[in-house]
């Protein structure tokens, strides 16, 4: 779903051509202030772009990897939400999570690497706790991208009751992903047709090498929420039948 999307000029080309309109007299504020919104938005993209390339190359980084400890997901996709509340505000949209409650031992620890207290808090999955938030900040951002002002963007945990996998979900009511291009969007640099949304393109596939360095199983479905209670249509968008990102990962017995 994410794609590579560049500004119109370079940077230094646009401070140049608002630094020319102020020598030559052009006080208008209104073209300034175009100049000035432009530019700070191709800022805020190049260092996205260089944030993914930096996280990319972590995912890919298969002695990093190797280095695992119990990690507490629930914990990790609490605090994920929590972070994006701001962001969700701002778009107005329905950001949520649902599963297990992380205890208030767990949340008053300062680290999402689970010690030997953590480990009794579950449900808990062995791997890098840096490349999981990754993952999932990663599907949380892609999933607010594409959800239009009104709708909702679920994460959800689910433990597998037979003790087998540890389900994380994010889901929103965005376009959704033809089912042609579910494999596609994994790629590098790939964009969905259709699609103007800024991204650096490499998004999902940082969740999809995070996934594979923890064994974990990924799949993309349709969410089917467009005629979920709740949902507004104050953005103007129709609602799409939405994707729903869901991770398998091997459960870990303490």
């Amino acid at each position: 779903m994410t794609g590579v999307q560049t500004c119109a000029l370079p940077i230094c080309t646009q401070a140049e051509l608002a630094q020319r309109e102020i020598d030559a007299g052009q006080r208008d504020p209104r073209e300034l202030k175009r100049s000035l919104r432009q530019i700070a938005r191709s800022s805020q993209s190049a260092a996205h772009m260089v944030n993914q390339l930096l996280a990319m190359a972590r995912a890919e980084d298969k002695e990093l990897a190797a280095r695992r400890q119990p990690v507490n997901l629930v914990r990790l996709a609490t605090e994920t939400v929590r972070d994006f509340v701001p962001r969700a505000l701002e778009k107005h949209i329905d950001l949520g999570y649902e599963g297990p409650e992380a205890s208030a031992h767990a949340a008053a620890t300062h680290s999402a690497d689970a010690g030997p207290a953590s480990l009794l808090q579950g449900p808990w999955i062995v791997g890098h706790a840096l490349l999981l938030r990754e993952l999932v900040r990663n599907l949380v951002d892609n999933a607010l991208q594409y959800t239009p002002s009104g709708g909702m963007v679920t994460v959800r945990v689910i433990d597998d009751p037979f003790g087998q996998v540890v389900v994380l979900q994010v889901e929103d009511t965005g376009p959704g992903i033809p089912a042609l291009e579910r494999e596609k969007v994994f790629q590098p640099f790939y964009r969905t047709l259709g699609t103007d949304v800024d991204g650096s393109g490499l998004g999902l596939a940082i969740v999809r090498e995070i996934a594979v360095q923890h064994e974990a199983e990924v799949t993309l479905e349709d969410a089917n929420l467009r005629h979920r209670p709740g949902l507004s249509e104050q953005g103007g968008a129709a609602f799409g039948p939405g994707a729903r990102f869901t991770l398998r990962f091997p459960k870990q017995q303490a």
